[in-house]
C-alpha cells in the first residue's frame, strides 16, 4: 500500500468523525454568511474554521512552551496543569479557544467576500494561465485529499473558489501597488528599500585549524591574516575574487590531504614494528589482542599516530596508501611532526597554484535576518562597511576568518529584476492588509446563525 493510501486513509478516519459531528443540523446551513447580500458557501465557511482551528493549537503550543520557560522551579508544580489544558479548555491570545476560532473564520470570511466584490469592481479577470495553473495544483490535490474535505463538507467547487481567491488577492495588490495604481510605488523607492535592507556581499571563509583540524594558536592565525592580507592586495590589484576564494580552498584541502597522508605514513611505519613489539609481551597468539589493548593504555602520553597496532588489512591498506610522493608535502608542510610549517605554505602571488573549480561565495544577504554568513560579517556590513569595502572579520568563536567584500547590489538591475516583486509586497504588505481591513468594516455582513450552531469547531475538531 503506498504511502499516500495510508494518508488517505487515515484523514478519511479523522473526516468520518466530523462528519457524525454534524448530523445535527440546522434547515438552512448551504451557506455561512452573507457579504452586501451575497451568501458566502458553507464549504468556505468550515475550510476557515479548520484553517483557524490548525492556527489556535499553534498559537497554544507556543503559549505554552512560553509558560513552561516562565516557570520557576518552585511554581512548575501549581502550574504545570494549566499549561497542558487542552485546546478548547485553554484561551488563545486572551480569549476562549473556540469563540478565537470563530472570530478568525469570521474574519477570514469577510476578506474573502470582500476581495471578490473589489476584484469585479476593479474590472479583473483571470488567465488562461492563472486558471491552468490552478487546475493542476487542484486535480493534485483533491485526489490526495478530496475524500477528506468532501466528507467534512467542502466541496470541490468550495476548495477551487477559495484558491482562486488567494489569486485575485494577489492580482488585486499589483493592480493597486504597480505602476498606474492608486497607491503605486515608483521604481525608485523599492530600489532605495532594497538597498538600505539588503547587501550583496562576496566573502572567502578562512578555517582558524589546522589539517588535522586543531584549532590554530597565536603564531598560526598570523599566517592565515598575513595570506588575507595578501588577497587584500591582490584584489586590489585586479585579480578576481572568486578565483582567490578557489586558491584558498584549494589550500586548505592540500593542508587536509598532506595531514592524512602523513597520518597513514605514520601508521604504516607503526605496522611495521608493531609485530616486534608485541611478541615480547604476549605469550601466547590468544593473548595477543590483550597486549594490544595493553599497549594503548601504557602509551597514553605517545602520540596516538605511534602507538595504535592496526590489523593486517588495515597494514596492508595503509602501505598501498602511502606512495612516494606522500614525501613532498612533508618537506614543506610537515602537519603531524610542528604546527608552525603547517601554516606557513601560502601561495605566493605568481606561484603556479593548481585550482579546483572556481566556486562563488556571492549572495545577498538580510538586514532583519543578521546570522547569515554569520552574524559578526552581517554586523559589520550592515553597520560600518561601505560598498566596495574588502574587510577580514574575526567570528566570536575563534574558528573563522571571513574576507568579506560588500558589492553594490544596485550596480545592475539583475537582482532588483528579479527580486522586485517580492521586495515590493514586503514594503506594502502590512498596507495592504489595512486595506482589505477598510474594505471589510465597510461591508454589510451577516453570519448565519444556524451554520455557526451546525459547525460547531469544538464538536468538529475536539480532542
Amino acid at each position: 500500500m503506498s504511502k499516500l493510501n495510508i494518508k488517505k486513509i487515515a484523514a478519511l478516519s479523522v473526516a468520518a468523525a466530523m462528519t457524525a459531528s454534524l448530523t445535527a443540523c440546522g434547515e438552512n446551513t448551504t451557506w455561512g454568511a452573507t457579504a452586501d447580500g451575497v451568501q458566502i458557501p458553507a464549504g468556505v465557511f468550515i475550510y476557515y474554521l479548520e484553517s483557524a482551528h490548525y492556527e489556535a493549537k499553534a498559537k497554544q503550543s507556543s503559549q505554552n512552551a512560553q509558560t513552561e520557560a516562565d516557570l520557576s522551579p518552585e511554581g512548575a508544580a501549581q502550574t504545570a496543569e494549566a499549561v497542558t489544558l487542552p485546546l478548547f479548555s485553554s484561551q488563545i491570545d486572551g480569549v476562549d479557544a473556540k469563540q478565537w476560532i470563530y472570530d478568525e473564520a469570521t474574519k477570514s470570511m469577510q476578506e474573502y467576500a470582500a476581495v471578490e466584490a473589489k476584484f469585479n469592481e476593479y474590472g479583473l479577470a483571470l488567465t488562461d494561465e492563472d486558471k491552468d495553473t490552478a487546475k493542476v495544483y487542484l486535480d493534485q490535490m483533491w485526489e490526495y485529499a478530496g475524500e477528506y474535505y468532501t466528507a467534512m463538507g467542502i466541496s470541490e467547487n468550495s476548495y477551487r473558489s477559495i484558491f482562486m481567491n488567494s489569486t485575485k488577492k494577489q492580482k488585486l495588490f499589483e493592480k493597486i501597488y504597480n505602476e498606474g495604481g492608486e497607491r503605486a510605488v515608483p521604481d525608485d523607492e523599492i530600489k532605495t528599500y532594497l538597498d538600505e535592507n539588503y547587501a550583496m556581499i562576496n566573502y572567502i571563509e578562512v578555517e582558524l585549524r589546522d589539517g588535522e583540524g586543531n584549532l590554530l594558536k597565536s603564531e598560526g592565525k598570523a599566517e592565515r591574516m598575513e595570506m588575507l592580507n595578501g588577497y587584500i592586495e591582490r584584489y586590489r590589484n585586479g585579480e578576481d575574487f572568486d578565483t582567490l576564494n578557489a586558491e584558498y580552498v584549494t589550500y586548505y584541502d592540500n593542508l587536509k590531504k598532506a595531514a592524512e597522508e602523513a597520518a597513514a605514513a605514520a601508521e604504516a611505519e607503526n605496522a611495521e614494528t608493531a609485530p616486534a613489539e608485541t611478541a615480547e609481551v604476549a605469550e601466547s597468539p590468544a593473548q595477543a589482542p590483550l597486549a594490544n589493548d595493553d599497549d594503548e593504555i601504557l602509551a597514553e602520553g605517545e602520540d596516538a599516530a605511534e602507538t595504535e597496532a592496526p590489523s593486517e588489512e588495515e597494514t596492508a591498506e595503509a602501505e598501498t596508501e602511502a606512495p612516494a610522493e606522500t614525501e613532498a608535502p612533508a618537506e614543506t608542510e610537515a602537519p603531524v611532526e610542528t604546527e608552525a610549517p603547517a601554516e606557513t605554505t601560502v601561495p605566493a602571488a605568481d606561484e603556479n597554484v593548481s585550482l579546483g573549480a572556481v566556486k562563488s561565495n556571492q549572495t545577498v544577504i538580510e538586514k532583519a535576518d543578521m546570522t547569515a554568513p554569520c552574524a559578526e560579517v552581517a554586523e559589520k556590513v550592515f553597520g560600518s562597511m561601505n560598498k566596495g569595502d574588502i574587510e577580514i572579520i574575526e567570528t566570536a568563536d575563534g574558528e573563522h576568518y571571513y574576507l568579506v567584500l560588500k558589492m553594490d547590489i544596485l550596480e545592475t538591475d539583475e537582482y532588483y529584476t528579479s527580486a522586485r516583486d517580492s521586495l515590493l509586497y514586503e514594503m506594502k504588505s502590512e498596507d495592504y492588509d489595512s486595506l482589505i481591513a477598510e474594505w471589510t468594516a465597510a461591508q454589510s455582513f451577516e453570519k448565519n446563525n444556524d451554520a455557526y450552531k451546525r459547525y460547531d469547531p469544538e464538536k468538529m475538531f475536539g480532542e
